[in-house]
């Protein structure tokens, strides 16, 4: 289901969203239309409680995505937006998304498409992606994704990425090897692998899922001690939740659980 997209594509089924940036012609670089039409995708995903998992790919076999347009600059039609770091709403952490999100790399990620493979999940990536960061080439700055790299990769790693300008980038298995990728495998191995992991984890509670997602990407952000007393802070209210009942309820009696819809507010 396109929707009212004109550069994405959205297929949902057994709980699990394929998010497809549809660009392939401009091999899925992020263009104006498609800065204001992600954050609304996005939080379409996030509020249908049909979807567990969001699977985030490219349309084609080249380029997963090859940043933002430079014919097509992304802009906001508020100038004062523009200058915070909110209108940058391009990947589900950005815009607070609170469901398990798998990025697909299915072939060059370049610039602002290196956000995807810093906030999403799990990164799979076919083993032909390569990855590059060509902001200071043409005298942008390199911040928000070697940022958000730097807390998956060594320090050293992505700095070559970002000052060289695109001189240096990485491959799929040296990605790998530095853990911005998780697994690497051909092309057409790619969607499959992204499904089956999505399958698996969207028939857990989904408020457990997101509740165990939520401790784990919060103890990037705070001291060891302050992370343990968050994540014992969803364990206590994990344990008033029905979901708890219900999945032990279903393993004694041998059966297939019945979870409940998350509510938004089960993650605050």
């Amino acid at each position: 289901m396109s929707g009212p997209y004109e550069t994405l594509d959205i297929r949902i089924a057994d709980h699990i969203a394929v998010l497809t940036l549809s660009r392939e012609a401009r091999h899925n670089a992020i263009s104006s239309r498609m800065n204001r039409e992600l954050p609304r995708a996005w939080r379409q995903l996030e509020a249908d409680p049909a979807v567990r998992v969001i699977v985030v790919t490219g349309a084609g076999g080249k380029a997963f995505c090859t940043g933002a347009d430079l014919a097509d600059l992304p802009k906001t039609e508020d100038p004062a937006f523009a200058r915070q770091l909110a209108s940058i709403g391009w990947t589900g952490r950005q815009n607070g998304v609170t469901k398990p999100v798998i990025a697909a790399i299915n072939g060059l990620a370049v610039g602002a498409g290196l956000h995807f493979a810093a906030d999403s999940d799990i990164v799979l990536a076919a083993d032909h992606a390569q990855f590059v960061d060509s902001h200071v080439a043409v005298g942008l700055i390199a911040a928000l994704e070697p940022i958000g790299l730097a807390r998956r990769m060594p320090l050293g790693a992505v700095m070559k990425l970002a000052l060289t300008g695109g001189d240096e980038r990485l491959s799929a298995q040296e990605a790998w090897r530095l853990g911005m990728v998780d697994e690497i495998m051909p092309l057409d191995a790619l969607m499959p692998r992204a499904m089956e992991l999505a399958a698996s984890i969207a028939r857990h509670s989904p408020t457990a899922v997101a509740r165990t997602r939520a401790a784990i990407w919060a103890s990037k952000e705070l001291p060891l001690s302050a992370a343990l007393e968050e994540g014992w802070r969803h364990i206590l209210a994990q344990n008033d939740h029905p979901d708890l009942a219900e999945g032990v309820a279903a393993f004694v009696e041998k059966r297939a659980p019945q979870w409940r819809d998350r509510d938004p507010g089960d993650v605050a």
